[in-house]
């Protein structure tokens, strides 16, 4: 009967250390996908809130003015301006900043564009408002940012009655 050479042994001992390096790779690679899937589910969580609190505000709510008219075009921000450590300036400015919002010890910087719809029949008519709720955060020193959409109609213009669904 014979046994493993001291050879056999090393190349064994070195194929399973490489196999190893490779899993503990994956599995530190998994927990950083882990913490980018939440930050960003959390982030989409906050914007879709106040996209709905939004679109149910009144329709004279500080937060639903359009007070830069220069970002109407990009205001659901396809540039990605948002995703950076400073807040985007002059025709990209947002048209109102909540503030910052925590959700367990972690941070989100949270802005508003808005963007009036006006009736295609009666320019001087605004229909409505589009909202884009923009959210800002930081995973491992890279900003990231969500993007949810609502939209607040005109009561006077449209009325007060039952809207259909």
């Amino acid at each position: 009967m014979r046994g493993f050479s001291l050879l056999e042994t090393l190349i064994a001992l070195l194929l399973v250390g490489i196999a190893m390096t490779g899993l503990v790779v994956t599995f530190v690679g998994s927990g950083q996908f882990g913490v980018l899937s939440r930050r960003q589910a959390n982030a989409l969580t906050v914007a879709r809130s106040l996209a709905t609190q939004l679109s149910h505000a009144p329709y004279t709510d500080p937060r639903l003015v359009n007070n830069n008219a220069l970002n109407d075009t990009t205001f659901t921000d396809p540039a990605g301006l948002f995703a950076s450590a400073t807040t985007p300036g002059a025709s990209n400015a947002p048209d109102s900043a909540l503030g910052t919002f925590t959700v367990g010890v972690e941070k989100y910087d949270v802005f508003v564009n808005v963007a009036p719809q006006m009736d295609p029949t009666n320019i001087t008519l605004e229909m409505g408002r589009m909202i884009a709720v923009i959210v800002r955060y930081r995973v491992a020193g890279t900003y990231m940012r969500a993007v949810a959409m609502g939209y607040r109609y005109n009561p006077t213009a449209v009325g007060v009655g039952q809207l259909p669904l």
